[in-house]
């Protein structure tokens, strides 16, 4: 089923552009980075760890309320990566985005995993990496910005996390294929959607729960 695509509203001035060089910078060996920062994990399951975040340049997808900006502001080896998320002291490391499964990290969650460390990835379910061993992986449905599920994230996903702006968000956060935990996101963008995933809580209390980002309530970074 396609969507209507929103206007976009998001935080990376041009997306394809973005995407593009985040490309350009893979092909000369490097890894593409927007960032890399200690912080706690402000969504889902893993509320309220201490992770340090690996944000990956580029995304697949330009959806309409993205929060990041995801143009190339690092590019970095493997070892560098691995050097300054052990400085940290912290066992768990979360692959972000922009859209981290558009490249093959499999080297890099390789290093990771034989330096000790737990791999969490958010990704938006458009390329599965089964190759990646991850230990926890989010999957945020974008269907209606143009993204589909690949169906290997139905069986092997940790968690679904749908952002919800109204009624039809919810219905297909229902009728989602995953058959465990599905949180609830409100998008920030419309006040009104918070009172709608509470009450879809409420109404399926055994099949949503309600991820709110508390990392922006809180003001942490």
């Amino acid at each position: 089923m396609s969507f209507p695509l929103p206007t976009y509203q998001g935080q990376t001035p041009d997306p394809h552009a973005a995407t593009k060089d985040a490309v350009t910078v893979w092909k000369t060996g490097k890894i593409p980075l927007v960032e890399i920062f200690y912080s706690l994990q402000g969504e889902g399951g893993r509320v309220g760890q201490a992770t340090v975040f690996v944000r990956l340049a580029g995304c697949s997808l330009a959806c309409s309320f993205c929060d990041t900006d995801f143009r190339v502001k690092r590019a970095l080896s493997i070892e560098e990566i691995i050097t300054e998320v052990a400085s940290f002291g912290c066992q768990w490391v979360c692959l972000t985005g922009g859209e981290p499964t558009l490249f093959d990290l499999q080297p890099l969650c390789d290093a990771l995993h034989a330096a000790g460390f737990f791999l969490q990835v958010e990704t938006n379910g458009m390329h599965p990496r089964p190759e990646w061993r991850l230990d926890h992986v989010t999957v945020s449905p974008k269907e209606t910005e143009g993204g589909h599920i690949k169906p290997w994230y139905f069986s092997h996903a940790t968690e679904f996390k749908y952002v919800v702006d109204d009624d039809a968000d919810i219905l297909r956060a229902k009728n989602s294929l995953f058959p465990g935990i599905i949180y609830l996101q409100p998008n920030a963008l419309n006040p009104a959607a918070t009172p709608l995933c509470i009450a879809a809580v409420q109404a399926h209390p055994q099949r949503f729960r309600l991820s709110l980002q508390t990392h922006k309530l809180l003001e942490i970074p």
